[in-house]
């Protein structure tokens, strides 16, 4: 089964997207890459990828969907909290075909919509005006989609997914594990967020068949060494068994000799490669096929999420090339990884679209993105620029998401007359979240400097605070009970001074009433909301910082007092 098209219409950041997926000559899938800024819908378009396979799998099997009284659950909410801002109807619409039935499969996510609204977009009725709809499958049909799922790949890796570290006390045993497969059961997941356990045994169960002579699975464990091969690099290493007095009963071999004694002595990055491919493995273990003829979709955000600059540029791309049948279905916002999917694939190898539109970048405009990363990679790495700005300051250093946060803090100490923090410190833009992460990822090299280090989140990042050598992590918290700005540090202002800045400058600030909907036969209250609006973040904090006063600025005396904290170290 593969995917083939999809209609978006007015979900979250989503407006209007229209994708049909491409094929090569020989019907193989061409890989879908996704980017795009935060915001911009990316991860909205997998939930629904991810959210039709629940659906499909439920019409298919009996024990996959979650079953409260006598309904059953659905994986994704439905709901006007789909909607995009300021609409009141929308769908995600998606086609699959597959080679084992006729008729595609269509299914439909739907708010406020009736049958004139998708009617040109696909087969369905609708009885109602908001819910979810999977084609209707026959006898024949089901038997055949079952065999199909119980022989292909069709899974998805949130961007939240993690692999334990080779140091970490292992917390499953090395036994060979029996399992019984039913043909109205599926036993695989849908959603991979860690995978080492289930992996580490299916090596091991790999590598002991073969020495009993299971000739079926020579086939696996030379798929598996592939990967292995393709990671490191290195075409003499493969998968071996060690003695039972070993810490680990798998090991990887080199020329017949022990080269690691742990698979989990790889590198994190490496790691977590060798785990989201040899996934694609384990679920098509029933297809008995060669790893270039394996079939299915896999759904991973962000993709060079834990990747080095050289795995997700130069490895990465040759991974996926590994399976030509595999439909792969990928976030990233790494110019490095997409500008080795161009050199592995070339331009017309694979589909690059940019959301929220989910428009194909052309050849022209991808030879202007390849311009100006060559133009950044000429300047000197993250890395290298943040160890050497370290090593340059003699004060401690405050990193932080963006200038805007620079600018609030600076006018801060000068309102609050704290201008002594000013002198104590260096306060520099990390250019995102992200980039604060790689610094924290990279904290055993930083911390060699001896410079203390202030990591300093906005109170929407998904983090946690967190204390090293020199190198502290923390998150503004975000105001008790202000749900009036959720994001960004602009949280920290009350609902009094929202509305004396928009009463001001209303195109600064958007606004959502509240009102009433409907939810599982009840009527609950949406309460009125206010959002930021991202082109006017620069004229709302100069307007602030010179029309505010201490009352308006109040809440965010925690900043002064985090790093009040943080010098005190």
């Amino acid at each position: 089964m593969y995917l083939e098209k999809m209609i978006v219409k007015n979900i979250s950041a989503i407006k209007n997207l229209e994708f049909t997926a491409s094929f090569t000559e020989e019907g193989n899938p061409k890989p879908i890459v996704i980017v795009g800024e935060n915001g911009s819908g990316k991860t909205t378009l997998l939930s629904n990828v991810i959210d039709s396979f629940y659906e499909i799998v439920a019409k298919l099997f009996n024990n996959v969907a979650k079953m409260e009284n006598a309904s059953r659950q659905f994986y994704k909410i439905n709901g006007d909290s789909n909607l995009s801002f300021n609409e009141d109807k929308g769908f995600a619409i998606i086609k699959y075909k597959s080679k084992n039935i006729e008729k595609p499969i269509e299914y439909i996510d739907y708010v406020n919509c009736d049958t004139d609204d998708i009617k040109n977009f696909c087969s369905f009725n609708l009885e109602r005006n908001f819910g979810k709809k999977i084609t209707y499958f026959d006898t024949n049909s089901i038997e055949k989609l079952r065999q199909e799922w119980h022989t292909q790949a069709h899974y998805y890796q949130p961007a939240n997914r993690y692999e334990e570290p080779f140091w970490k006390n292992p917390n499953f045993d090395d036994s060979f594990k029996e399992t019984k497969k039913y043909i109205n059961r599926y036993d695989k997941e849908l959603e991979i967020v860690t995978s080492v356990e289930k992996n580490y045994s299916y090596i091991l169960d790999i590598v002991l068949d073969v020495m009993a002579q299971n000739e079926k699975d020579r086939k696996l464990w030379k798929a598996i060494d592939k990967i292995l091969q393709e990671i490191k690099q290195d075409e003499t290493l493969c998968f071996g068994l060690l003695s039972r007095n070993s810490m680990s009963r798998i090991g990887i071999w080199k020329n017949q000799k022990v080269f690691l004694k742990n698979i989990k002595q790889l590198s994190l990055g490496e790691l977590t490669l060798l785990n989201l491919f040899i996934n694609i493995v384990r679920h098509t273990d029933l297809s008995n096929k060669s790893i270039d003829q394996l079939e299915g979709i896999v759904v991973i955000d962000e993709i060079d999420v834990h990747l080095h600059s050289n795995l997700q540029s130069e490895v990465l791309p040759s991974l996926i090339k590994l399976f030509p049948k595999i439909q792969f279905i990928i976030t990233t916002h790494s110019p490095l990884f997409v500008l080795g999917m161009q050199k592995e694939f070339k331009d017309d190898g694979f589909d690059l679209l940019e959301m929220p539109s989910g428009t194909r970048i052309s050849a022209e405009r991808f030879s202007e993105f390849q311009k100006a990363y060559e133009a950044f990679a000429k300047t000197k790495t993250f890395e290298e620029d943040i160890n050497n700005k370290i090593k340059s300051m003699q004060k401690p250093i405050v990193f932080v998401e963006g200038v805007l946060d620079i600018a609030y803090i600076k006018h801060i100490c000068k309102l609050f007359k704290r201008e002594d923090i000013l002198e104590k410190i260096n306060l520099e833009d990390a250019d995102g979240f992200s980039n604060l992460n790689k610094i924290w990822k990279n904290k055993k090299v930083v911390e060699r400097f001896e410079k203390k280090i202030l990591l300093l989140y906005d109170c929407d990042t998904e983090t946690e605070n967190q204390d090293g050598s020199y190198i502290f992590k923390r998150l503004i918290p975000p105001l008790e009970n202000n749900t009036i700005v959720e994001k960004g540090i602009e949280n920290l202002f009350s609902k009094e001074t929202i509305e004396k800045i928009r009463k001001e400058n209303d195109d600064f600030i958007d606004f959502e009433e509240s009102h009433k909907k409907m939810k599982h036969g009840k009527e609950i209250l949406i309460p009125e909301k206010y959002f930021i609006n991202n082109d006017r973040k620069r004229n709302l904090c100069d307007w602030i910082c010179k029309h505010g006063t201490e009352e308006d600025f109040k809440n965010f005396k925690v900043i002064l007092k985090i790093i009040d904290e943080f010098l005190e170290k």
